[in-house]
Order: structure tokens, then C-alpha cells, then sequence
């Protein structure tokens, strides 16, 4: 943030001040300041001014904790080109270099997807949400914030209770769409994950949200439909469907 670090002094005893700034809040789920924005540009200047160039352009970032399912979309999005990027392993100034250089940014619409906050103005930025009516309104105002080419795209079959996890992903219709292939009906992989994510999950306790249910309906009906002919997976997961 360009802050000379030479004027910085450690106190160690009571003083006084001429003056006294107090940080206020800045960012809101629903709106920020014109001083958060210029804060953000301070930090992406920073970045193009240091910006070294990177093997991929587009960058995927993987959340990994309470995602059943996320190690197979990442692997999708890495047939497409994209980098799979664990953000917890890099320094500040390695992601912001990935992401001052990134044509097209993608994640799971959480946590880890409010990273795009530093992509260029106009960068592609691809969510997936993690379940049905759970957009977190926070990645939508920093779309706002960065100017971002945001697409959300529905990958996922979470059906329950649950507030902070587990989240079910699976390769959907409209995301082979958006990539351009062929849908040809839900592969192994796609069950398997379903079925882990139900035994898991109904192992906690967890019970099937009704909302969920209503929103997934159309996609949830199709996909049951698919299960139901595979009676080896039903039974090696020891799942009865009802």
C-alpha cells in the first residue's frame, strides 16, 4: 500500500497526539466507499507496476475444506486450461501477480472467491455456488467493487441442512454448456460424489432441506432418475431411494 515502513515507530510507553485517525468501516454486504475502492486500485497499481508473467491466464481457486466433489470440478476446469491455485500456499505478492495477470478467474462462490477483488476491471470470473439459494451477497458487491465479468453457474446439488458445509459439486449440465460440450447424461464420478456427500452427511445428523429440493427439482429429478438404474453404486454405498 506504498506505506513507508521507516515512519512507522513501536510505542512502549504512554504518549500523546496532535491527531488521531480512526479507521471506519468501509465494506458492507450491500454497498462500500469510494475510499475502499481506491484502496483496492492502490493494491492492483501496486501489482501492475511489479507484475511478472505467469505460465496460465486463467486461474482456478480451490477451497477444498467441507466441499465434497471440488478435487473433480477443479479437474474440470484444469481440462479447460485453468491453473489450480490452493491461495494459502502463496505469498500476498504471488496471487496478486496471478491475479493481476488472469484473463478468466474461477472458484466456488465463498471465502475463497473474494480474492477476485484484485483481478483487472472487465476479467472473466466464474462462480459456482455451493448451494441452492446461498449466494453470498458479499461476492456480489465485490463484482461491483473490481468491475468484474461475473458468470454464476449452478454446479452443484448440496441438499442439505447445513450452514457452513458439507457442499456437494458435481459436472452439470450448465457448466459443460458454458465450456461448450456435450452433456451425455451424469458420468460415475457424478454419483459417487452424491452418494458419498448423502452417507457423510446423513451420518452427522444432517436432514434434506426442502428448499433445496425445490429448487434443484428439475436438475434433482433427472439426476435421481439416472441413480435409481445404478443398483452396484446403491448398493455399495448402501443408499435406498425414496
Amino acid at each position: 500500500m506504498e506505506v513507508d515502513v521507516n515512519r512507522l515507530q513501536p510505542i512502549y510507553r504512554p504518549v500523546q497526539f496532535e491527531n488521531i485517525i480512526i479507521p471506519d468501516g468501509s465494506f458492507w454486504s450491500d454497498g462500500f466507499t469510494a475510499e475502499y475502492r481506491e484502496t483496492i486500485e492502490r493494491v492492483k497499481n501496486f501489482a501492475l507496476k511489479n507484475q511478472t508473467p505467469t505460465p496460465s491466464k486463467k486461474v482456478y481457486y480451490f477451497y477444498g475444506t467441507s466441499q465434497t466433489g471440488e478435487e473433480r470440478l477443479a479437474e474440470y476446469f484444469k481440462s479447460k486450461g485453468y491453473a489450480i491455485i490452493s491461495p494459502e500456499k502463496l505469498t500476498t505478492d504471488e496471487q496478486l501477480n496471478l491475479l493481476i495477470n488472469a484473463e478468466s478467474f474461477a472458484s466456488t462462490a465463498g471465502s475463497c472467491a473474494h480474492n477476485s477483488v484484485f483481478l483487472r476491471e472487465g476479467t472473466e470470473a466464474i462462480f459456482i455456488p455451493r448451494a441452492a439459494k446461498r449466494v453470498t451477497v458479499y461476492q456480489q458487491t465485490i463484482d461491483q467493487v473490481a468491475g468484474l465479468n461475473s458468470i454464476y453457474i449452478d454446479s452443484s446439488l448440496s441438499m442439505l441442512q447445513t450452514f457452513n458445509g458439507p457442499y456437494c459439486f458435481i459436472i452439470s449440465p450448465h457448466l459443460k454448456k458454458f465450456f461448450g460440450d456435450d452433456f451425455n447424461g451424469y458420468e460415475d464420478d457424478d454419483f459417487k460424489t452424491f452418494l458419498t456427500y448423502i452417507t457423510n452427511s446423513m451420518n452427522r445428523g444432517f436432514k434434506l432441506n426442502t428448499d433445496a429440493l425445490k429448487y434443484y427439482a428439475p436438475i434433482y429429478q433427472d439426476f435421481m432418475m439416472q441413480l435409481s438404474r445404478r443398483k452396484d453404486l446403491l448398493q455399495a454405498y448402501k443408499v435406498t431411494l425414496t
